[in-house]
């Protein structure tokens, strides 16, 4: 199956502006960047739609993309910060405790 020609010349636009953002970023701002394609580099492999602004006159700068995933993926948070007793109060007041 090959690609329109006029879908293929957009994909190559695109990828301009992005390689001109790209120059201008800090050496630390283009490690996320990399990051945040292999992100969707493999949830294009596991065939997860992408929302798509369309529209840009009303698009926001800067806004963060928005990529469904499943519940699932919340899974690999668990157990990342410890737990505590599960009274938010009880455990502010701990904090500030000196004794």
């Amino acid at each position: 199956m090959s690609t329109p020609p006029d879908q293929l010349s957009q994909v190559h636009a695109a990828h301009s502006r992005i390689l001109a953002l790209l120059t201008t970023l800090p050496p630390e701002s283009v490690s996320v960047v990399e990051q945040f394609v292999q992100f969707v580099h493999v949830q294009a492999q596991q065939g997860q739609p992408v929302a798509i602004v369309t529209d840009h006159e009303t698009r926001v700068s800067f806004r963060y993309p928005t990529i469904p995933v499943s519940a699932a993926v919340l899974d690999g948070l668990i157990g990342l910060v410890p737990p505590v007793g599960g009274d938010a109060l009880a455990d502010a007041e701990a904090l500030y405790d000196v004794g």
